[in-house]
């Protein structure tokens, strides 16, 4: 039988010297003082925590929103008819180099913006990038609501995909960064939840517009985009940003905050003092307990700065961060190819099968709604059974019902064979969102160095980019009538990207439930097995004895070496 390794967090040379045996004993402290804490408590003392991360996660709302509505309009009669081409039976199509063209165009703005997200936010910081985005959004969207062309629709999604890529990292670090460990899984995936919020409003949004004649009724579901720019834009307008920004005013109280790591990482230890305090409740900090977690970041940030010093896009490609990097970047990847987003073209699809315009909006609008009711189901299963089971049980869950509906594909189609498929998209959808669509979120947040944490977020959310303009240039070939017209036998193709997604990680993806930040650096720089994440037991401190000795060991050889040279 193997023996058991348990794996210790180590602060060695001379940072264990800079690093007191009290300063440890702080750290040590703070976690297991955050350890105890049941739900109920956290929650009570971290409520602004909670509400700023959900306040900032609400602005891709407005990308589900829009998500929904480009691809429903394929199946808009006012819409075919203003841009539509007339296939030879006379009836009006979208071609399908079009329809790739301009889902793409949302993604490859959003690969522009976390560029540019990546320049703003180390140089000025969270808050001034998240309202440029806000501005970005609110002039762009002129752009579809008027348009007069499929080229300007075009232009109007890459200029939106922008502002979308901006928040999308944005929202997911800021909810790691701020919020202690019973937290975490549902503000990270709180995001996940936003998106189906925007695509449930978006359906709505849609099927309520679908009897209005004319050309306002794709139009106006654009215009509703207004609806949110200004009040979130007015809202982080309150949102302090480091010392240069710190006024003593009440208000301060109720605003969101720069996260505590970020300001340690950067030296600002008494703007993260002043951070932790106006994230938790009103009098439920101690000096003593303050500076405690204080001394857990600095620690943290010690053991990660000891194997990687630097925090820019290169340094999370060394050593540790390497197989961070690679598994945040997977891990995203395969929730876009994992055949979901074939279920934003149910409209299209179901009303080529021969459903007609209301059923199949109808439809497509349970579908949406899905992805809300799922991650309130993720918030309990995540925090019993975990992210990796969850995230192997849903690529073969989804495996499984892509298979079925491929065979339904080979089926002579007739009506209730439609109206299985379109069960089967509904099924496919719901464990989606139950389980790789707002798990992914969470460990996307947990899985990178502190240091880095922005940076690989990303870098894994430009594969998740990548692979949706992949995807996005089959989907619409498999689906069209026009090209492949594979139609629910494209089920066969997402069967086989969710095993090998399932294979994949079986053997790469990490528990991470439970774990500290210092936990996870220690197992990572340990190279512990993906499979043995959970059972291993590590401790992100020494035994403070030890430490002591350590350092008087250490001091007594400094003080021989110096006599002897004296003599």
């Amino acid at each position: 039988m193997e023996e058991e390794k348990h794996y210790d967090g180590i602060l060695r040379g001379h940072l264990a010297g800079n690093f007191n045996l009290e300063r440890v004993e702080r750290a040590r402290l703070a976690t297991e003082a955050e350890r105890s804490m049941k739900f109920g408590a956290v929650l009570r003392k971290y409520w602004k925590a909670a509400a700023w991360s959900v306040v900032l996660s609400t602005a891709l709302v407005m990308e589900g929103f829009d998500v929904i509505i480009i691809n429903s309009f394929w199946g808009n009669p006012a819409f075919l008819e203003r841009f539509g081409q007339r296939d030879g039976d006379g009836h009006l199509y979208i071609p399908a180099n079009w329809q790739a063209a301009i889902n793409n165009a949302a993604l490859i703005g959003e690969i522009v913006g976390l560029g540019m997200t990546g320049i703003l936010q180390n140089r000025y910081g969270s808050r001034p990038t998240y309202l440029i985005g806000m501005f970005i959004m609110a002039v762009t969207i002129f752009a579809p609501v008027f348009a007069t062309s499929l080229e300007i629709l075009f232009a109007g999604e890459i200029l939106m995909g922008l502002a979308w890529g901006m928040f999308q990292t944005l929202t997911t670090a800021y909810a790691a960064e701020i919020c202690p460990i019973a937290l975490r899984a549902y503000l990270a995936s709180y995001v996940n939840m936003c998106w189906g919020i925007g695509l449930t409003l978006g359906a709505g949004v849609v099927r309520g517009t679908l009897n209005i004649e004319g050309q306002w009724s794709w139009r106006l579901p654009y215009a509703l985009q207004w609806i949110w720019p200004l009040p979130l834009f007015v809202a982080v307008c309150f949102a302090p940003e480091g010392e240069s920004m710190y006024i003593p005013n009440p208000l301060l109280s109720y605003v969101c905050s720069t996260g505590p790591w970020w300001l340690v990482k950067n030296g600002k230890i008494e703007e993260a003092r002043r951070s932790l305090w106006r994230l938790a409740a009103e009098g439920s900090w101690t000096d003593e307990g303050l500076d405690d977690y204080i001394a857990l970041i600095e620690y943290t940030n010690e053991l990660e700065r000891e194997e990687v010093a630097g925090s820019g896009f290169a340094d999370c490609f060394r050593k540790s961060n390497r197989r961070r990097t690679e598994i945040a970047c997977m891990v995203w990847t395969i929730q876009y190819s994992c055949g979901q987003p074939i279920v934003n073209y149910t409209t299209q699809f179901l009303q080529t099968a021969g459903m007609n315009a209301d059923q199949a909006f109808d439809i497509n609008l349970g579908n949406n709604a899905m992805i809300v009711f799922g991650t309130l189901v993720t918030w309990v299963t995540m925090i019993y059974i975990g992210r990796r089971p969850l995230y192997i049980a849903g690529c073969a869950g989804m495996a499984i019902v892509l298979g079925i509906t491929g065979i339904m594909g080979c089926i002579k189609q007739t009506t209730n064979v439609t109206w299985a498929i379109g069960v089967l998209l509904l099924l496919l959808t719901l464990v989606f969102a139950c389980t790789v669509g707002p798990a992914c979120y969470t460990i996307v947040a947990e899985l990178p160095s502190s240091r880095v944490r922005q940076q690989t977020i990303i870098l894994a959310r430009g594969c998740y980019l990548v692979a949706g303009v992949i995807v996005q240039q089959l989907n619409p070939r498999m689906l069209g009538v026009a090209d492949w017209n594979w139609g629910a036998k494209a089920g066969f193709f997402y069967l086989g990207t969710n095993a090998l997604g399932c294979a994949y990680c079986y053997f790469r993806l990490p528990e991470t439930k439970g774990r500290t930040f210092g936990e996870l650096d220690v197992l990572f720089s340990n190279n512990v097995s993906a499979r043995k994440f959970r059972s291993t037991p590590v401790s992100a401190f020494e035994d403070t004895t030890a430490v002591q000795h350590s350092i008087v060991d250490q001091k007594a050889e400094e003080t021989r070496i110096e006599l002897a040279v004296g003599v």
